[in-house]
């Protein structure tokens, strides 16, 4: 990946350098002016949508030479959020009215309030940019509402759709869209983002390793109290776990803890995906130095496959939570599983 990251605390469309093609095609399309009316920005929670439409709105408005050139008027509208032609739609905090707060899905009146803004003149008399924040969470009627105006675009209005799950929208949204997906981010840029953000060098390393790839959930969890003390139990329920018989103690302690099972689950997919980039070579020995022994020497020498079988056996469990079997249940099928391969690794 490119080195980056020139000035940290003021992202510019070139910290989106490591994205590769990605990059190279949005960049050419800016320059020669050759942009779409609609572009979905999609990729995992935190990896920097929101900051890429920002900066893309800047340099659409940018009033300066070099675009975007962040000291105009315009850009510093846009980085306060006050651009009267940039329209930020978020779920739950609607623009219209009539719609009341903190709804989870964006409905079809929220919709309807918002392209009527779309279809007023302009403050500036130039481009207007609307940034719909998970796009996915339009309910059906919404989604037909937004598809009739992407299917007919109104002159010098571009959309910038953003969402982590571009399957849940509709294809046709889609296919009315320039796709623009983020990969996760390096490692060692990631390192060092969050260590020029003030995380210690040491707290730093561990979200890396939890992170998946994600700049902003590594900033998120390197704060996060609650996610170590809930890391600490899954390293010593789900892969230190000493017998068989300590299962049903294990599975009793976490069945009435259904709203911890996405963190739960998360934690240890995390878990799992360091071990397979030990393996890898891609983290060092250091990010499991706290796992019992058992499956430091599962990092040592396993063959790949064994990894995908337990990241698969954690899928297993999202699926189960969602069928007749009980959570006690499925979480029982997964310390046996978690069992028998650490069996495999007993010196």
């Amino acid at each position: 990946m490119a080195e980056m990251l020139e000035n940290p605390g003021v992202p510019s469309l070139s910290d989106f350098a490591g994205q590769g093609a990605l990059y190279e095609g949005m960049m050419r399309t800016l320059r020669d002016g050759t942009f779409v009316h609609a572009y979905l920005i999609s990729g995992p929670e935190g990896i920097g949508k929101r900051t890429l439409a920002r900066l893309m709105a800047q340099h659409l408005l940018c009033t300066g030479v070099e675009k975007p050139c962040g000291v105009c008027p315009s850009c510093q509208q846009v980085a306060d959020g006050n651009h009267p032609d940039v329209i930020i739609e978020r779920p739950g905090e609607p623009l219209c009215p009539d719609v009341e707060r903190g709804r989870k899905l964006i409905p079809v009146a929220e919709m309807r309030y918002l392209l009527g803004l779309v279809g007023q003149h302009t403050f500036a008399g130039g481009r207007r940019i609307v940034i719909i924040e998970q796009a996915d969470r339009m309910n059906p009627q919404a989604a037909n509402a937004l598809l009739k105006t992407l299917e007919e675009p109104m002159d010098g209005t571009i959309f910038l759709l953003l969402t982590d799950a571009p399957e849940l929208l509709l294809d046709t949204i889609v296919s009315r869209c320039r796709a623009m997906k983020l990969h996760p981010w390096e490692d060692a840029y990631i390192l060092k983002v969050i260590q020029h953000r003030g995380v210690s060098r040491d707290m730093a390393e561990r979200a890396v390793a939890a992170c998946g790839g994600s700049i902003g959930r590594a900033l998120s969890i390197a704060a996060d109290e609650d996610f170590w003390k809930l890391r600490e139990e899954v390293l010593h329920d789900f892969l230190d776990l000493p017998s068989r018989g300590e299962i049903l103690r294990v599975s009793n302690a976490w069945k009435e803890r259904k709203d911890d099972a996405d963190a739960l689950l998360s934690a240890l997919e995390d878990m799992i995906r360091t071990l397979l980039l030990v393996r890898l070579g891609r983290q060092s020995d250091a990010m499991i130095r706290d796992y019992p022994p058992e499956w430091r020497n599962m990092a040592a020498s396993a063959e790949l496959a064994a990894f995908i079988r337990l990241l698969d056996a954690v899928c297993d469990v999202r699926r189960l939570r969602l069928s007749q079997v009980t959570w006690q249940a499925a979480l029982e099928k997964l310390l046996l599983r978690m069992m028998e391969e650490k069996s495999k690794w007993s010196t």
